[in-house]
């Protein structure tokens, strides 16, 4: 079976970080190092930002019963299973 080729372009290019959610920017240097594409594309609509964020911060609590090691896991094994190297 063929394997499908995947475009590594986003079909909307990232934008800038936005100084309207520019107090974002260290919570995502701290997890992540960098602010993903996702969030500089979906800077058009703060609004989603804002919500997309709070619900990473919902997912990640500290305080959750489900295991950080596993979270981490579960979220590999769906990226992978739909092509995403991130």
């Amino acid at each position: 079976m063929a394997q499908k080729t995947r475009n590594p372009d986003p079909r909307i290019a990232p934008l800038p970080l936005s100084a309207e959610l520019s107090d974002l920017a260290p919570g995502f240097a701290k997890s992540l190092g960098f602010v993903p594409n996702s969030v500089l594309i979906m800077q058009r609509r703060p609004r989603l930002v804002r919500a997309f964020t709070a619900l990473t911060a919902a997912v990640w609590d500290p305080e959750s019963e489900v295991d950080r090691g596993f979270k981490r896991l579960v979220a590999h094994v769906a990226s992978r299973a739909h092509g995403c190297h991130y």
